[in-house]
């Protein structure tokens, strides 16, 4: 394919998709029309090169800041482009074989060097963990880099990564008798063994908190125990019955 025939096709998929997606003004399909016919061809490889493409990819479109495309913009777009806004997807839910989804869903497409730069630059975790909200016992403040997202609970839940949500979500978060021992550990070896750490829930302060207030308002929950008690009344009864 020439040069020319090239161009054209460019320039005509660049002006159709930002009529698609430009407001009723226009605004941004003229500075592409205008930005085109006053390129000569050095200036329009030029261009389309700067924006890490070559002539033979799909340039990227820039949109200029004033409103946002509607979603029927989006979906024309979408169209034009072949690309699919929904799709029924597979995942993996706490076991090895892959659940597909019944309907379609909404899907997007990131490019592979934004994740890269988001693990490489722009994510960390601390090792300070001693900055604490008194009721919860949740990490905060500079020790909050420490704590996990939803979303990265949700992908190491799905790789079952079960150990690693085990430290973050245990001494790491508001376990502070497994905090304790973690520290003991790390002291006296250099390294911690999570198997040997206690297992029992209720040294997690964010759940006994939150049990606390669902069993104040008569909601029943299993976070901690099976009844409508807390286990302050249990281990009192516990000791006035000895």
């Amino acid at each position: 394919m020439e040069f020319s025939e090239k161009r054209e096709m460019i320039e005509d998929l660049v002006l159709k998709i930002t009529k698609t997606l430009d407001t009723p003004k226009m605004l941004n399909y003229k500075r592409y029309e205008l930005l085109f016919k006053n390129m000569n061809n050095e200036e329009f490889s030029q261009w389309a090169g700067s924006m890490g493409h070559n002539l033979d990819d799909t340039i990227q479109l820039f949109a200029m800041p004033f409103e946002e495309p509607k979603l029927n913009q989006i979906q024309k777009a979408a169209d034009i482009l072949g690309l699919p806004l929904e799709e029924n997807v597979f995942f993996n839910h706490y076991g090895d074989d892959k659940i597909r989804t019944k309907n379609p869903v909404p899907v997007g497409y990131l490019h592979i060097k934004r994740v890269q730069q988001l693990l490489s630059k722009k994510n960390r975790y601390g090792l300070d963990i001693e900055s604490t909200e008194l009721k919860t016992s949740q990490v905060k403040g500079e020790s909050k880099v420490a704590s996990l997202s939803d979303n990265e609970v949700f992908s190491l839940a799905a790789i079952h990564a079960d150990k690693t949500l085990e430290e973050f979500l245990g001494p790491r978060a508001d376990a502070m008798m497994k905090k304790q021992d973690f520290y003991k550990q790390i002291v006296k070896n250099g390294y911690c063994t999570l198997d040997e750490l206690p297992q029992d829930p209720q040294q997690h302060s964010t759940l006994n908190t939150i049990s606390t207030y669902l069993t104040a308002s008569g909601i029943k929950n299993d976070f901690i125990t099976k009844t409508l008690k807390t286990v302050f009344t249990i281990n009192n009864e516990k000791n006035l019955t000895k």
